[in-house]
C-alpha cells in the first residue's frame, strides 16, 4: 500500500521533530557554563558540572579575568563552596519564558526564578557558606587575599533591561587578610538598594578591632564608585598601621579607600 507523498513528508517532519526534542530534552548540563559565560562576561562560570540543562548541577566559579589566557581555560578564580542545583521547567520556554527553582548549599531552600526577555523576577531567599578565598579574584583582592564566612540575605529581586530593583544584605564573618597577623579583623556587613538603572551600596563594622565605615553605587554604564574610611582600634593600632597604608591612602588616623572614583 502506497503512501501519499503528502503523509511521508509529515511523517518525516514529526520523526525530525521528535529526534529534536529528544536532543534538546538531552542536552548535557555543561551548556549553561557557556550562557552563563556568555551572560555575564566570562566573569562567572559553571565547573563539574552534571545532568542535563533542564536538571542538573555543578560549581560556580567566580573568574579572575586578569588571570592568563592559559590560566582562564582551567578557571583560574574562587570556587563558590557546595554545589548548585537546577531545575529547568521546559514548556514555559515555548512562549518564551523562564521558570526555573535553584539551590545552592547552603541555602535555606530553593529559590525559584521567573520571567521573560527584559525582565526576570528572583524570590527571596538566603545562603550562608563556610570560609570563602578571594585572593584570585584580580586587583585588589589578589593583594590582600581575604578570607572569611560569607552570608547573603535578599528580597524579591527584579531584574529589568540591566537595572536592579530590590533589597539585599551580604556579610563576611570573621575577615582575615594574609598581609597582617591580626585575625580575625573584624566582621561587615554590606547593604544593597536596588532602584533601577542605579544600585545604592553602603558598608558598616559589625565587629572587630579594624573598622570600615563607607557608601557608593553601581551602575552598568559607569561601575562601581565607592569610598570608605578604614580605622584600627586603639588596642591593635600599632599591628594594623602597615595594613591600613596598604589598603588605601592614608589621612590623619584614618585611610581612604576609593574604588572607581
Amino acid at each position: 500500500m502506497r503512501l501519499h507523498a503528502g503523509r511521508v513528508v509529515l511523517f518525516a517532519l514529526a520523526g525530525l521533530v521528535g529526534v529534536a526534542l529528544a536532543l534538546v530534552a538531552a542536552a548535557p548540563a555543561s551548556f549553561v557554563d557557556r550562557s552563563l559565560e556568555r551572560a555575564t562576561g566570562g566573569r562567572m562560570r559553571l565547573a563539574e558540572s552534571d545532568g542535563t540543562i533542564w536538571r542538573g548541577s555543578g560549581r560556580i566559579v567566580l573568574v579572575d579575568l586578569g588571570a592568563e589566557a592559559a590560566e582562564r581555560r582551567s578557571l583560574a578564580g574562587v570556587a563558590v563552596p557546595g554545589r548548585i542545583d537546577w531545575n529547568l521547567r521546559m514548556f514555559p520556554l515555548l512562549i518564551g519564558q523562564v521558570d526555573a527553582s535553584i539551590r545552592v548549599d547552603g541555602m535555606t531552600q530553593p529559590v525559584r526564578i521567573q520571567g521573560g526577555y527584559g525582565e526576570m523576577r528572583v524570590g527571596g531567599g538566603s545562603v550562608a557558606l563556610p570560609s570563602v578565598e578571594l585572593g584570585r579574584m584580580g586587583s585588589p583582592w589578589n593583594t590582600l587575599r581575604p578570607s572569611g564566612a560569607l552570608s547573603l540575605r535578599w528580597e524579591n529581586l527584579t531584574l529589568r533591561q540591566g537595572g536592579l530593583e530590590g533589597r539585599a544584605q551580604i556579610e563576611l564573618r570573621d575577615a582575615s587578610s594574609a598581609m597582617t597577623p591580626v585575625r580575625p579583623l573584624g566582621s561587615y556587613r554590606v547593604d544593597i538598594i536596588g532602584q533601577g538603572g542605579q544600585a545604592e551600596l553602603g558598608i558598616q563594622t559589625l565587629a572587630g578591632p579594624l573598622r570600615l565605615q563607607g557608601s557608593g553605587n553601581f551602575s552598568a554604564q559607569g561601575g562601581l564608585r565607592f569610598t570608605a574610611e578604614a580605622s584600627a582600634d586603639a588596642a591593635e593600632r600599632s599591628r594594623l598601621d602597615s595594613f591600613l597604608g596598604l589598603i588605601g591612602r592614608r589621612d590623619g588616623d584614618k585611610t581612604i579607600i576609593r574604588i572607581g572614583a
